[in-house]
């Protein structure tokens, strides 16, 4: 799922946001009357690339790899701790026993601590919040980006990569709803599914940049946004029989999707800008979805809801629910951590030295900068003094 602020720089992409809100409302109806709201991963896939490209890959300030791991870490962790937790306390609670998988219960809850629940481990399903795999997949696919993927990777490269990463799914399953598989007994179906998309989403982003002051792009923009949609609910519709295997096709459309909202030049992506909100709560709405809706699940075999109860319930709860986590948990905590890891693996100044006599008084301070400086005596008559900020 894209777990980050569609922002940065200054920037935000408000349609996009939009877009990723009402892709987690589609997970949420998938998961009570099935259809095709797996396809919303592979668009949180496309979208992440393309904003990692836009906050990492070519922002102004560049992160050490270090620093990338620890911001994705503060980003993701929390909510997903969270949200594992009240899994485990809501299925005791309804169930009145721990959920048994086949790769093992205790194994496998190591594993969702570790963020490792999706790299090829447990290829006999999904365990725990099973939303969460995507979680595990984005952020080891994060760890191959920030090491492997540059400004120079030819872009002919990236998109032979994604499709053959794409074509491997569909030769070996048909379409790609598929997450926990192992390919030639090591190559883990999400993480293949994740990687393809987020590729793409590389792609999208040069897409977005080649075209950003081209006049054509507002000319046409209308057009475009709308045959974007006119192609997706296509795919929906047809996706029967024979037509099974289309949904290959909608990671290539949400990288033409994401570049072309981006640009925000059409009506229907400025009229989106107005539900931004919902793309703030949506990994909230993502990971919090399914305990809520197994409440209602179980409540519903004594009162004999309906699925279109059960759906609005769920849908009402959950919006409610994740404005509240993603205010008071996901933020704050996200902030705190990401302070904490920033403490630990940021290096401490390096000392400055000042020559001057051991009894020299009163240089040990800076007035202007708020800082203070405590002399450490050092040889042949010079001090190392340390810098202090307030």
């Amino acid at each position: 799922m894209k777990v980050v602020k569609v922002s940065a720089g200054g920037q935000r992409f408000l349609a996009l946001d939009a877009l990723r809100g009402l892709a987690a409302l589609w997970v949420v109806y998938f998961h009570v009357f099935g259809g095709l709201g797996y396809l919303a991963v592979d668009f949180f896939l496309v979208l992440s690339g393309f904003i990692l490209s836009h906050r990492y890959l070519y922002g102004d300030k560049q992160s050490t790899p270090l620093e990338f791991i620890s911001h994705r870490i503060a980003r993701l962790y929390p909510l997903h701790l969270y949200t594992l937790l009240m899994f485990l306390l809501v299925h005791g609670l309804v169930y009145w026993t721990m959920p048994n998988f086949t790769d093992g219960t205790l194994f496998t809850f190591i594993q969702n601590l570790t963020m490792t629940h999706n790299i090829g481990l447990n290829p006999h399903g999904l365990t725990w919040n099973y939303p969460s795999w995507s979680v595990s997949v984005e952020f080891w696919v994060n760890i191959v980006f920030i090491f492997l993927i540059t400004r120079q990777t030819r872009s002919g490269v990236l998109f032979l990569l994604g499709t053959l990463g794409i074509l491997v799914l569909f030769m070996q399953h048909g379409q790609l709803n598929t997450q926990s598989e192992n390919y030639f007994g090591f190559l883990n179906s999400g993480l293949l599914r994740g990687m393809a998309s987020f590729l793409l989403g590389i792609l999208s982003y040069r897409l977005y940049l080649f075209y950003c002051d081209d006049w054509r792009i507002k000319r046409y923009a209308n057009g475009l946004e709308m045959v974007c949609v006119l192609v997706i609910i296509g795919i929906v519709w047809s996706r029967t029989g024979k037509s099974m295997g289309m949904d290959v096709f909608v990671p290539y459309i949400a990288l033409l999707m994401v570049a072309i909202f981006a640009f925000e030049q059409g009506w229907l992506s400025r009229w989106l800008r107005k539900l931004a909100y919902l793309g703030d709560i949506s990994y909230s709405v993502y990971l919090n979805h399914l305990v809520v809706l197994m409440l209602f699940r179980h409540w519903s075999l004594q009162y004999g809801w309906s699925k279109t109860t059960i759906f609005g319930l769920t849908l009402a709860t959950v919006l409610v629910y994740s404005h509240f986590t993603h205010r008071y948990l996901e933020i704050p905590l996200g902030k705190k951590l990401r302070r904490g890891l920033e403490w630990l693996t940021s290096s401490p100044p390096p000392p400055v030295l000042v020559h001057r006599p051991l009894d020299q008084p009163g240089i040990g301070s800076d007035q202007n900068n708020h800082t203070e400086r405590n002399p450490v005596p050092g040889k042949n008559g010079e001090i190392v003094v340390a810098n202090v900020a307030n």
